[in-house]
């Protein structure tokens, strides 16, 4: 009963979890929008992940068994995600500068 509520949990967290978006300017003029820090979605995420390998470290886990594997694969394919996205952007951000002056346009 006890693994069950804690997947639960995990699910109804991700449910109402949300990115924060943010305006992207460089002085004042609009260059676009981007996700402001996920440090708070990363502590939830790592926090989520310990849970659900305690679960599945459990003997008790057999019947709910394939949502835990589930949902640790999912969580893995968002860290992967949050982590590509960051560098992303930041790279995009720099060469931002770099593509938008007017001798290289």
């Amino acid at each position: 009963m006890k693994n069950e509520e804690n997947i639960g949990k995990i699910e109804q967290a991700w449910k109402v979890t949300n990115f924060e978006v943010r305006v992207y300017k460089k002085g004042t003029e609009i260059k676009g929008h981007a996700i402001s820090s996920p440090d708070e979605i990363r502590q939830i995420l790592e926090d989520n992940i310990l849970i659900l390998q305690s679960l599945s470290a459990s003997k008790y886990v057999r019947a709910i068994k394939a949502r835990v594997t589930q949902w640790e694969r999912d969580l893995n394919i968002i860290n992967d995600t949050i982590d590509t996205w960051i560098v992303v952007q930041r790279k995009w951000q720099y060469l931002e500068s770099i593509f938008s002056s007017e001798d290289i346009k």
